[in-house]
C-alpha cells in the first residue's frame, strides 16, 4: 500500500506520526514503527511531472498482518521543499534517538543454501530496506564448506552493533558454535562440563531465512517470511533464547540452536539426504520418502535417562544455573528407561508438550514459554507400523496435540537426558556405512559424532541473544 498526502497532513508527536484525513480517517504509525525517511531523487524527465507530482520525501514504516507477517508501507510526502525537508529530519532525528536499532551491522550469507537464493534475497530484498533504515553492513559470503567458521572466528564482534546470518539452521549452527565456543574461551569457563554456567553472548543475531531448515526463524519470527525477518532486525529489538548443549567423551561436541537433537531414524535421513546431492533440491523429497516406505528401519536398546524439567522454573532466577536447576540438585529426579526396540530419539528445544493444543502451533507462543519454564521436549520412538509412522510423521508438520498422543511415543519435557545405546537389532561391520551412522548425532540438519555411542544434552538458558520482538 501507497500512501500519497501533503505535508501538512503529516503530524509528528512524540511517540507517533499522524497523517490526517486518509480516508477520513487517521493513520498513526508509532515511531517505534518507522523505518526510515528518504529524500525522493528528482524525476528523470520533465515530462513525468506534467502528469504527476513527485514526491518530495518517503516514508516507510512496518504494517502488521496474519500469522506473524510484517510488510513495510509506503507514505508518499508532496509540499513545499523546507516543509518536507524539515519533516524529513525531524523523523529522522527520533530514529536517531531509539537506543535499540542497530547501526552497522556484520552480515555472514551462504550462498549455496537451499535454494541458492541468499545473495539475490540479499541485493533484492534486504539490502534496500538496510538502505531505508540507514544501516550500513560489512558483508562476507562463505566461499566453501565450513568457510563461514574461519569468517566468523576472525571478525570483531565488538566493531558492529549486530550479526545478520542469511541461510538456514545449518549456518546459524556453525556461527552460534564458534561464538559461544570462544566466549567461555575467553570467560575461562570449563565449558566441557554440562553443569557450567554458560556466559551469554552480548552481540545479537538476526536470521534472515534463506535455507533448506529455517526452524530458528520461525521460532523467532512466526514464519519463513524474509521481510518479516529483515524489519524485526531493523526494529532492534532483542530477546535471549535457550540453547540445548550436546555432550560426548566428556567434551562439548555442539551446541544447539534450539531447533532439533536426534539419534536413529532422523539422523539416518539428514546421513542418506546429503548423500545424494545428485538429486539437489529433489533429495529433500525422495529421500525421507524412500526411507519411510521402502528401506528397513533400523532398530536399537538404549539406556535413556531423563532428567524432567522442573517445576515453576523461572529464568530470571539468578540463583540458578543455565541448565535451569539449582546445583545441588543437579541429579533430582532422574528417571532411567532401558528401552528396546527404538527407532529414534529426538529433542526439540522448544517444549511443545506445555503449550500443545487440538490447533496448529503457535510457534512464538511456544518459543516465549521456553524461554520461561526452563524446559524442552523429548521424544522417544518405539517401533510401529509404517502406516501409524507415517501418519505420525506428517501429524508433527502441524504439532497439534494428537500427534504427540501414541502409544509408540514416549514423550517427556526435561532440563536434560543421557542416552547410551546398548545394542542394535543388527551388529553392523566395521568401516560399514552403518557402523558409521551408529556414531552420529543430527544437530540442527548437521551430523556430529559422538564417542561411544553415547551423549548428553542439557538446557542452558538464555544464552543467546537474538533480534526479534516477540
Amino acid at each position: 500500500m501507497v500512501l500519497k498526502v501533503d505535508v501538512k497532513l503529516v503530524v509528528l508527536e512524540a511517540d507517533e506520526v499522524i497523517i490526517r484525513k486518509v480516508k477520513d480517517k487517521p493513520v498513526s504509525i508509532k515511531i517505534c514503527d518507522l523505518i526510515g525517511c528518504q529524500t525522493c531523487e528528482e524525476p528523470s524527465s520533465s515530462l513525468s511531472s506534467l502528469f504527476m507530482t513527485p514526491p518530495n520525501i518517503v516514508i516507510r514504516y512496518i504494517s502488521r498482518g496474519q500469522h506473524y507477517k510484517w510488510t513495510a508501507e509506503t507514505v508518499e510526502v508532496i509540499g513545499s521543499k523546507e516543509n518536507c525537508e524539515a519533516l524529513k529530519n525531524e523523523i529522522n532525528n527520533k530514529l536517531g534517538q531509539e537506543k535499540e536499532r542497530p547501526k552497522k551491522l556484520a552480515v555472514f550469507i551462504n550462498p549455496i543454501g537451499g535454494s541458492q537464493t541468499s545473495m539475490s534475497v540479499y541485493s533484492k530484498v534486504v539490502t534496500p530496506l538496510f538502505k531505508a533504515a540507514n544501516i550500513t553492513c560489512d558483508v562476507m559470503v562463505s566461499e566453501r564448506p565450513k568457510h563461514m567458521i574461519d569468517l566468523v572466528s576472525g571478525f570483531d564482534t565488538a566493531s558492529v552493533d549486530g550479526l545478520v546470518v542469511v541461510g538456514g539452521d545449518g549456518t546459524l549452527l556453525e556461527i552460534l558454535n564458534c561464538l559461544l565456543t570462544r566466549v567461555q574461551k575467553e570467560a575461562g569457563l570449563d565449558y566441557d562440563q554440562p553443569s557450567c554456567k554458560l556466559k551469554p553472548l552480548e552481540v545479537p543475531i538476526g536470521i534472515i531465512p534463506t535455507g533448506t531448515g529455517n526452524g530458528a526463524a520461525t521460532g523467532l519470527y512466526g514464519n519463513n517470511d524474509v521481510v518479516t525477518a529483515v524489519l524485526h532486525i531493523i526494529r532492534g529489538q532483542t530477546n535471549y533464547n535457550n540453547a540445548q548443549a550436546v555432550y560426548s567423551g566428556r567434551k562439548l561436541v555442539s551446541f544447539s540452536g534450539g531447533v532439533c537433537v536426534a539419534y536413529g531414524l532422523f539422523s539416518d535421513i539428514i546421513y542418506h539426504t546429503d548423500r545424494n546431492r545428485w538429486l539437489k533440491r529433489a533429495r529433500y523429497v525422495v529421500v525421507p520418502i524412500n526411507i519411510l516406505l521402502f528401506k528397513r528401519q533400523r532398530q536399537f536398546t538404549a539406556k535413556v535417562t531423563v532428567f524432567p524439567k522442573e517445576q515453576n522454573t523461572d529464568s530470571s532466577d539468578e540463583d540458578t544455573d543455565a541448565t535451569g536447576r539449582e546445583e545441588s540438585a543437579a541429579t533430582e529426579g532422574k528417571e532411567a528407561e532401558f528401552s528396546s526396540n527404538l527407532i529414534g530419539v529426538a529433542s526439540f528445544g522448544v517444549d511443545f508438550l506445555s503449550v500443545a493444543t487440538d490447533s496448529k502451533l503457535d510457534f512464538v507462543k511456544a518459543t516465549q514459554s521456553s524461554r520461561k519454564n526452563g524446559g524442552f521436549c523429548l521424544f522417544i520412538n518405539k517401533r510401529t507400523s509404517r502406516t501409524q509412522f507415517l501418519t505420525h510423521f506428517f501429524q508433527l508438520m502441524t504439532l497439534t496435540r494428537s500427534a504427540f498422543e501414541k502409544d509408540f511415543l514416549s514423550t517427556h519435557s526435561v532440563r536434560g537426558y543421557k542416552v547410551k545405546v546398548l545394542s542394535h537389532d543388527e551388529s553392523p561391520q566395521a568401516n560399514s556405512q552403518e557402523a558409521e551412522i551408529n556414531k552420529l548425532v543430527d544437530v540442527d540438519g548437521e551430523l556430529i559424532e559422538i564417542v561411544d555411542e553415547e551423549y548428553e544434552v542439557w538446557n542452558h538458558m538464555r544464552i543467546i541473544k537474538f533480534y526479534t520482538c516477540f
